[in-house]
């Protein structure tokens, strides 16, 4: 399920960007960010990460205490401005929830983060519900928040869409069959998002992530904390934000992509072109034409 993904000396890839990349990094996808699942871990160092780059976050979770506590660090810290939207990710409402949240803002980018494992059974042994929220989750969740926000930012001709999945997706596995299952859907989803939204100017990227320290993962295993290859959240959240543009999936960490190569030996760029080829060919609809890198690319840079 995890390998190891800590940054090297040798890649530049994780790499912050200057000051002038900063601001053309907010010109692009700002002036307002949503993280998705920002109470914490990976939704927190999003959040900081988005805000050092001078956007205004909104931090969407259902706890509202801990989000309050992480946009007040983010306010101190960056000088941005920040809001609160409190919904819970897997209710059937949350479109309309969120939109009511935003009334006035200008969203250029959202990061989906959420969808952190919980625990290891195997399929028959668990609730039927706890199923069905992963799937509410990893799947009607960035389903929900792509449409919602991607329509006003095809109508300005920019944007940035950013889904977090999982080195778990890359095959199905016993004991999180339904969440690899639904971890592999954000990296198709994003896949043919990119596809589609490249003309449109919109940037869509799925991050396939090792094993990362979060509150989340040390809340499903208590010895995950002990493990040596654990990644930094904030080097996790750099790289995916530094893919945006780049190509269709991020792998962070050196190791990491070294993994998914040989697992996925095909590139994801040719692969997903061929296949959206196909799919206009068949429908006499007119072929996407999206170029870029694939992730095992970056080191080779």
């Amino acid at each position: 399920m995890f390998w190891p993904g800590q940054p090297s000396a040798s890649s530049d890839w994780g790499k912050h960007v200057s000051e002038d990349g900063a601001a053309t990094f907010a010109s692009k996808y700002g002036p307002w960010a949503l993280v998705a699942g920002a109470s914490d871990g990976l939704g927190e160092a999003f959040a900081h990460e988005l805000a050092r780059r001078g956007l205004n976050v909104v931090l969407l979770a259902r706890r509202a205490e801990l989000l309050a506590s992480v946009a007040a660090d983010v306010e101190r810290d960056h000088g941005v401005s920040t809001q609160i939207v409190v919904a819970d990710l897997t209710a059937s409402e949350l479109g309309g929830i969120v939109s009511l949240g935003l009334v006035g803002l200008d969203i250029g980018l959202v990061v989906y983060n959420a969808g952190a494992v919980h625990g290891a059974a195997k399929f028959l042994d668990r609730p039927l519900q706890d199923t069905h929220s992963l799937i509410n989750l990893n799947c009607h969740g960035p389903a929900t928040l792509a449409h919602l926000l991607g329509q006003p930012m095809r109508e300005r001709g920019r944007g940035g869409m950013v889904f977090m999945s999982s080195m778990a997706a890359l095959a199905g596995s016993a004991y999180i069959a339904t969440y690899a299952a639904t971890k592999a859907f954000d990296i198709i989803f994003a896949e043919a998002l990119w596809q589609e939204m490249q003309g449109d100017g919109i940037d869509v990227v799925s991050v396939i992530a090792g094993a990362t320290d979060t509150p989340a993962m040390r809340r499903s295993l208590e010895t995950f904390g002990d493990r040596p290859d654990l990644a930094e959240p904030s080097f996790v959240a750099l790289e995916a934000l530094n893919s945006l543009g780049v190509g269709p999936t991020c792998v962070p960490g050196e190791g990491n992509r070294q993994v998914a190569s040989y697992l996925w030996p095909r590139s994801r760029v040719s692969l997903s072109t061929m296949m959206s080829q196909a799919t206009a060919e068949m429908y006499a609809m007119e072929a996407t034409g999206a170029s870029g890198r694939d992730f095992g690319e970056v080191d080779q840079q």
